[in-house]
This record gives structure tokens, sequence and C-alpha cells, in this order.
């Protein structure tokens, strides 16, 4: 069996942008290879999708759907640093790498 990466929880609001149109959507967690979204109406798997994080353009796949719940993979995977401004992390710093001396160890992200 395979796991997926740990994934950090969020609220995160996103303007969703699918082949439904555009969408407003929160992200309810995220990593640097996917994420769960909250929101969306009428995607099914394999439809591609796209949103901002610090004015770069994320595209992703829909992995699955349930209800109003999407799983996303990220194509091609998001780095750190969007991934950080997604979970609203707050001790993460411009210029420092994840894990160095700052506000938090890296074993408590």
């Amino acid at each position: 069996m395979q796991y997926r990466p740990h994934r950090y929880q969020t609220e995160f609001p996103i303007d969703l942008h699918t082949p439904a149109g555009p969408q407003k959507c929160k992200v309810i967690d995220v990593n640097n290879t996917g994420a769960r979204i909250r929101g969306p109406q009428n995607l099914q798997r394999g439809h591609k999708i796209q949103f901002n994080v610090l004015g770069h353009q994320v595209e992703a796949i829909v992995c699955w759907t349930s209800g109003d719940r999407i799983g996303i993979r990220f194509r091609p995977l998001i780095n750190d640093t969007q991934v950080d401004t997604l979970r609203y992390r707050r001790d993460a710093r411009a210029g420092h790498a994840r894990g160095s001396v700052g506000f938090s160890f890296a074993e408590m992200r």
C-alpha cells in the first residue's frame, strides 16, 4: 500500500477556473502534490482546473469527486512557498528554506 504525503488543513478561498466556468471554492487541505477542495459543482474525474496562488497560475487534474468536494493532483507540483500560502503559514519567511531555524521546528509543521 502506498501512502500519500501529509496534507495540511486550511480554509483558503480560491477562484477556481473549471470547464463548467469560474467557481468560488475553498482549499481544505493541501501539500505539494495535491489538495482537497470544497465547493465546486459539475466536475468529474479527469477535468483540468486552474487557480492562482501568489500571482502564479496553478494547474491540476481532478482525481475524485464526492458531493461538493474534489481531490486534485497538481500538474506540475507546487512549491513550498505556495503550500505555505495556501495553509496560511504565518512563520514562513521569504528567502528561507523550509525547516531552517526560525519560529518553528520542521517536525512541528
